[in-house]
């Protein structure tokens, strides 16, 4: 059973499906996103970024790892991976250490990755 003190100890950010997000985000931890975002998401640390089915944002993301099931309209740049599943449309520009691209996503970006070096 889940205590209290678990609950003030997580470091996870969930925002659910039918919600709408106007503004600028910045959170800590991991997060999985399935709303309608319209601004950016900043991501503290190396906390990974999921955006499930049925997530739409629209502004920049900058997070270490980026993980995209669902649609990204805007700017990407990540310091680590960005996997774009085969379900995902995004469109824009991405900067990133690592890009991964299942069949079947759609990707119409400038896209731009980087070293260590």
């Amino acid at each position: 059973m889940i205590q209290e003190q678990d609950f003030k100890e997580f470091k996870y950010n969930i925002l659910g499906s039918n919600s709408t997000i106007k503004g600028d985000l910045v959170l800590s931890g991991d997060a999985i996103i399935t709303s309608r975002i319209e601004g950016s998401i900043k991501m503290i640390g190396e906390g990974r970024l999921v955006l499930e089915r049925g997530s739409h944002v629209q502004g920049e993301l900058e997070a270490h790892d980026v993980e995209i099931f669902g649609t990204v309209s805007g700017e990407i740049r990540s310091t680590g991976t960005v996997s774009v599943r085969a379900s995902a449309k995004i469109s824009g520009s991405l900067e990133s250490k690592k890009l991964v691209v299942y069949p079947g996503a759609i990707v119409e970006m400038d896209i731009t990755t980087k070293s260590d070096s």
